[in-house]
């Protein structure tokens, strides 16, 4: 398999959850963390993203899909975001993944409603890392990195048939 670099991207509007994997045979994290921004900072959450997409140059971009809550101004702040991160992608002819939160869930553990806590102890387990003193939105980008491997590789070997 080739190697790939992948981009995922927990979407808020205060905090942006953020990481950045490389794939070959295995998944490796390269970078991860959580943008603080304040509400509708978009240049700023552009000129962000596009230095990040710069440096690292990935080809995959895998999001959380959005998932409407009672609170629609939220929902609409952070459908925003979602369209800076796709016109980014489409600039930088990155391949884009949406995976809802309950498809992540059950990708990465196996249950579709699964506790935070879960998902960051097999995170632990399976990157052999410490992660209790990171922000929940930066596992929840590790998370969406290590699904978009999944479904990448799965589609690959599937090609390959």
């Amino acid at each position: 398999m080739k190697s790939f670099k992948i981009l995922a991207i927990d979407p808020g509007i205060k905090k942006i959850g953020w990481a950045i994997a490389k794939a070959e045979k295995n998944f490796k994290i390269l970078d991860f963390d959580c943008l603080k921004t304040s509400q509708k900072d978009f240049l700023f959450i552009l000129n962000f993203f596009e230095n990040l997409i710069k440096k690292y140059r990935p080809k995959i971009l895998v999001l959380e899909k959005i998932i409407f809550s009672k609170n629609k101004k939220t929902a609409i702040e952070i459908a925003k975001v979602i369209g800076i991160l796709e016109l980014l992608a489409q600039k930088h002819q990155l391949e884009v993944i949406e995976i809802s939160p309950k498809e992540l869930k059950k990708m990465i553990t196996g249950n579709g409603i699964a506790s935070k806590q879960e998902i960051r102890k097999f995170l632990e387990l399976s990157l052999e890392k410490n992660l209790k003193d990171f922000p929940s939105d930066a596992l929840d980008a590790i998370s969406l990195s290590l699904a978009g491997f999944y479904l990448t590789k799965q589609k690959i070997l599937l090609k390959s048939c």
